[in-house]
């Protein structure tokens, strides 16, 4: 009877060190498969981070191709008081919220958010024309669309009277005027008056499509 005992002992150790195997091998795969997941998350946010530096860096392109337009309109007189859109031309806003309701994925016309609005060249507003503009001679891999606006209350008037947001200014007159880095001078300040302003903050929003087809809006206040 004890041969018999001591025959079935290591047949039951055996079976306890197939299932402590199986559960070892278990958590050795939920490692692996964690760690996977970890690396690829750590791969995926990379690509995020170099996708939105290689996107601000091809924005400069189209930050540039505006600003060179707006500078061409500010010669032409009231050239940028009113809306514009026509062929081959930059799509422009002589309002902060300005947007054509066809140009509006939900439709609402002057109420103009990035995601909502619809950046092509090829899609057009109620107006018939192209609802951004397209930046020709973009970096490689990148589609760039833009458009411009005016950052006023009101479309149709100049500024300061359509309500226009711009950089403050002070100009100083008389023989004295300007104030001195000394305070011992005599004279430390002259004589100062507020002259009018000529300038006008202009937000250029811009779409960038990237080589997997990722998006990301910049805007960029020139004046």
């Amino acid at each position: 009877m004890d041969t018999l005992n001591a025959s079935r002992a290591p047949a039951r150790q055996q079976g306890f060190v197939l299932v402590l195997a199986l559960v070892i091998m278990v958590v050795i795969t939920l490692s692996a498969v964690a760690m996977i997941s970890s690396l690829r998350g750590g791969i995926s946010a990379s690509g995020n981070i170099a996708f939105r530096q290689a996107a601000t860096r091809a924005a400069d392109v189209a930050v540039d191709n505006a600003f060179q337009w707006v500078q061409t309109q500010m010669a032409v007189a009231t050239g940028l008081n009113s809306d514009i859109a026509a062929a081959a031309t930059p799509r422009y806003y002589a309002t902060m919220t300005g947007a054509n309701a066809g140009c509006k994925k939900d439709g609402i016309v002057n109420a103009f958010t990035p995601q909502q609005y619809r950046f092509s060249d090829t899609v057009t507003g109620s107006d018939g024309f192209p609802c951004a503009g397209l930046v020709t001679g973009n970096p490689a891999g990148y589609t760039l669309y833009y458009v411009v606006h005016r950052m006023a209350t009101t479309a149709g008037l100049a500024c300061p009277a359509a309500g226009c947001l711009a950089p403050p200014i002070v100009a100083t007159t008389g023989s004295s005027a300007g104030c001195s880095m000394d305070p011992t001078s005599a004279s430390f300040c002259g004589t100062a008056a507020t002259a009018t302003n000529t300038l006008v903050y202009y937000r250029i929003t811009i779409k960038v499509v990237g080589p997997r087809q990722n998006n990301r809006y910049i805007q960029a206040f020139v004046y």
